[in-house]
């Protein structure tokens, strides 16, 4: 059989693509998403007051490379493989370098996006409070891009290890590489120079020789982890119907549940009797959730960071009501996931109303506590 990379690759990414605006519709025609963007423009009033609250003692550069090499470094590789590519596809791997290699084009294409929004909010801070112009601007945008580009080709080419403790020493090195030349650029060359020795350089060339070496031998002596390729195309793609679960029902969307021990340990609190089951039940659901759970923790430290950050009590209070609208919001996805498990709940033959009555109580008490956490953050 003939495989075509070109018409394959074009093929997966049009479905991505359709699916992708399909959901987009609908999370555009939903309030959480008009909260996020008016707390976006909120947050923009204030920010360079927020810039101006950096005490003159902070190594401003090096916290930028910090942050942009953590960013530059993560590389997740969607390459759009189903789970019948194991069977189909992998008798043709010699032949599906163009797939591939578009799958990288598409991967800097789509990370680079956010890379810019990332250089482009931290930019004032560069601007302003650094003071870095002419060719330190030219560099601090051009660098990263750089070093993105780089990190995609690498990263995918130690995918083929199977050792993934060596792999991530690898990724360690990755970083330690990114930051090393993004301190040492964003410094003006200061960070590691002694007698006029820019040590970074030196280390960051080492590195990237050394970087090199070891992605000609494993490239070159090891094979395509075909399995390992799926995984992270699963998790990626678990990822985005995660997100868009919360704006729109996923029917392809898989549940994951975790133990979650620490946690679950809270339901201890709840009396354990026959008319509290409706409240156990949504307790260790909700704790055991594998996107809701993750996601009112985000949304607390997400409120607690805004209160620390924001100056004015109106624009404090305008926060914490708007996060905690979006957190009621999603945690009402709670209540109709359970609704739609029927046989279930047969487990638990408690009527409707009683769980209804469970659900809200749970709701309350979460949302007192992220209250409670906010207004502690806020008097800071």
């Amino acid at each position: 059989m003939k495989i075509d990379a070109d018409q394959l690759f074009r093929k997966r990414l049009h479905a991505f693509s359709t699916e992708f605006i399909r959901y987009a519709q609908y999370m555009a025609n939903g309030g959480v998403l008009f909260i996020a963007i008016f707390l976006t423009g909120l947050l923009s009033l204030y920010y360079r007051g927020i810039i101006a609250m950096i005490p003159p003692w902070f190594p401003l550069a090096h916290g930028l490379a910090l942050v942009i090499a953590l960013f530059v470094t993560r590389s997740p590789h969607r390459t759009f493989l189903l789970e019948a590519d194991l069977l189909f596809l992998t008798p043709h791997e010699t032949r599906l370098g163009g797939y591939f290699r578009k799958a990288q084009v598409y991967n800097f294409a789509v990370q680079s996006v956010g890379l810019f929004v990332l250089l482009l909010l931290l930019s004032p801070v560069y601007a302003g409070v650094v003071g870095a112009t002419g060719a330190q601007l030219w560099l601090y945008w051009l660098v990263p891009f750089l070093l993105k580009g780089w990190n995609v080709h690498s990263s995918w080419i130690f995918l083929r290890l199977s050792a993934k403790k060596t792999e991530r020493l690898y990724t360690l090195a990755r970083f330690g590489l990114s930051y090393l030349l993004l301190a040492w650029v964003l410094s003006a060359g200061q960070f590691l120079s002694f007698s006029h020795v820019p040590f970074a350089g030196v280390i960051g060339a080492a590195l990237l020789v050394w970087l090199h070496v070891q992605m000609r031998k494993v490239q070159a002596g090891l094979p395509l982890q075909w399995y390992r390729l799926l995984a992270v195309e699963n998790r990626l793609r678990h990822r985005f119907y995660q997100i868009m679960n919360n704006f729109r029902d996923v029917p392809a969307l898989q549940r994951q549940v975790k133990p979650r021990f620490w946690l679950t340990a809270l339901t201890q609190l709840v009396p354990y009797s026959q008319a509290n089951t409706a409240r156990h039940l949504y307790v260790k659901t909700f704790l055991r959730s594998g996107e809701l759970a993750g996601m009112y923790g985000r949304l607390v430290l997400i409120g607690a960071a805004l209160m620390l950050l924001l100056p004015s009590l109106l624009a404090k209070t305008v926060a914490a009501a708007l996060l905690l609208l979006m957190t009621a919001s999603q945690l009402n996805g709670l209540w109709r996931q359970q609704s739609k498990r029927n046989s279930e709940l047969l487990l638990f033959p408690v009527p409707s109303p009683v769980q209804r009555r469970a659900f809200v109580w749970m709701r309350s008490i979460l949302l007192l506590l992220q209250v409670a956490v906010h207004v502690a953050a806020g008097m800071w």
